[in-house]
């Protein structure tokens, strides 16, 4: 039996009035639904390297999501090329494009780092503020409070996607962009695919049925997802240092300078071919590199195609010994050390790292209410209810609605008083997480009493 067959479903977790029976046709769908939605839009103002930058030529996040989109769409071409069964091109093209395209929409403000400023920020307050709230915690209480201290961009896009937004994609759509197994209140184990929370507790149903579907997903990952994961290594590896040069804080001589003395030999004669300092040479350097890569990771995912198709594949398809694959590792290592800690990207981050955690800070006394304090706010005169009125009038609508309906009736959960509070947090960091970098910072400002 063709394995692709089971993997191109038209199936999705709520059934839908006049649905379509082609899986083809669902997936066509999905395209309008994601093309559209706001969480892409977003990416517009969210940081890729340099937060808050103001020229129109260096990336944010949704330029860099259409150039993995791009690249993800010529990897399925050349899969396609050299694969041994018979599978709906389109369908395959089409799953590994919106992957791709939707890989970063559950990243925070201000990128890696404010997710590094989330989950410190939860670290030290989710205790204190659960005494005040709920009290004495229940024997579950320890897995829901690791599921909500570890914040992962990647969980963060399956709730935003599913539970949020309710586009209500197929389920393919959603396990094509599911990049780690396990959840944030499961530990990690020796599996595949364990390094991060691939989703919150919150979706476990949503995940349990993409098991159902897709068996490789229990224990490892949708075969189609090891070709986002290699589009977005290809599209960031070049892209980040070409900002930085744009941008003044490398300069080409100085990336020369290191290439000629620690990359491998291929990379520097690809480097020389491209003629550095001439008009369009880091284009002619993308491609030329790119052109190598895509057979390669093609070879990889074929030589390999058994295992992808069972989940149990343990590697990146660029996680070999060959010369391109090296010189985009390099490019990478370089960037991590080169640019991401300059002092000018340091200081966008810190001013993103005080309006992150100053807005956090402004909305945790909602967290320390109980939960009928938290419902009767809209009845509340005194001085400090009229605060917490407001504060909680700047949540949005959605979030909020998403709360009401799990707060009360969710199932999974041991003790009403913590499945009530558990959305409430999620109902804040929701909020948080969904903010642009420029808008996070007009928060932290009115908050301040800076506005205006």
């Amino acid at each position: 039996m063709n394995p692709y067959h089971n993997l191109f479903l038209a199936e999705r977790f709520y059934t839908e009035d006049g649905a379509t029976s082609s899986a083809l046709a669902a997936i066509e769908e999905d395209r309008s639904r994601i093309v559209q939605c706001s969480p892409v839009r977003r990416l517009q103002q969210k940081t890729q390297v340099f937060p808050l930058d103001v020229k129109a030529s260096v990336r944010s996040r949704l330029t860099h999501s259409l150039e993995v989109k791009e690249t993800g769409r010529q990897l399925a071409r050349q899969v396609l090329q050299e694969i041994p069964v018979e599978v709906d091109r389109e369908a395959f093209i089409s799953l590994v494009e919106m992957a791709c395209l939707l890989h970063d929409v559950g990243n925070p403000p201000f990128g890696h780092f404010g997710e590094s400023v989330i989950i410190d920020w939860l670290g030290s307050q989710l205790s204190p503020l659960f005494q005040q709230a709920v009290g004495s915690p229940s024997l579950q209480w320890p897995a829901l409070l690791a599921d909500l201290c570890h914040f992962e961009g990647n969980a963060q896009s399956l709730r935003l996607l599913h539970s949020l937004q309710g586009l209500n994609l197929t389920l393919s759509q959603l396990a094509a962009l599911q990049k780690y197994a396990r959840g944030a209140y499961q530990p990690r184990t020796t599996g595949s695919w364990q390094q991060k929370p691939g989703h919150f507790f919150s979706e476990r149903l949503l995940v349990h049925k993409l098991h159902q579907s897709f068996p490789s997903t229990a224990g490892g990952r949708f075969p189609l997802t090891y070709l986002l994961e290699a589009a977005d290594d290809m599209a960031y590896g070049i892209a980040d240092l070409e900002d930085a040069v744009d941008r003044g804080v490398l300069s080409l001589a100085e990336l020369e300078q290191a290439l000629n003395g620690e990359a491998n030999a291929y990379l520097v004669r690809r480097w020389q071919q491209a003629r550095v300092g001439e008009p369009g040479f880091f284009g002619r350097f993308r491609h030329a590199l790119n052109r190598d890569l895509l057979p390669l990771v093609s070879e990889q995912y074929l030589l390999h195609h058994q295992a992808i198709l069972q989940g149990t594949h343990a590697q990146p398809l660029l996680a070999v010994a060959r010369p391109a694959a090296e010189a985009l590792h390099w490019l990478k290592d370089f960037a991590h050390r080169r640019v991401f800690n300059r002092r000018e990207v340091e200081a966008l981050e810190l001013a993103g790292f005080a309006a992150l955690k100053g807005v956090l800070n402004a909305f945790a006394p909602l967290l320390a209410l109980s939960a009928d304090e938290f419902t009767s706010l809209g009845q509340r005169q005194d001085a400090k209810g009229l605060v917490f009125r407001r504060l909680y009038h700047r949540l949005p609508p959605r979030h909020l609605a998403a709360y009401r309906r799990n707060a009360g009736q969710a199932p999974g959960f041991d003790n009403d008083q913590e499945r009530e509070w558990y959305f409430r947090v999620r109902l804040l960091l929701d909020f948080v997480s969904g903010m642009t970098d420029t808008y996070v910072l007009e928060e932290y400002r009115l908050l301040c009493g800076l506005q205006g």
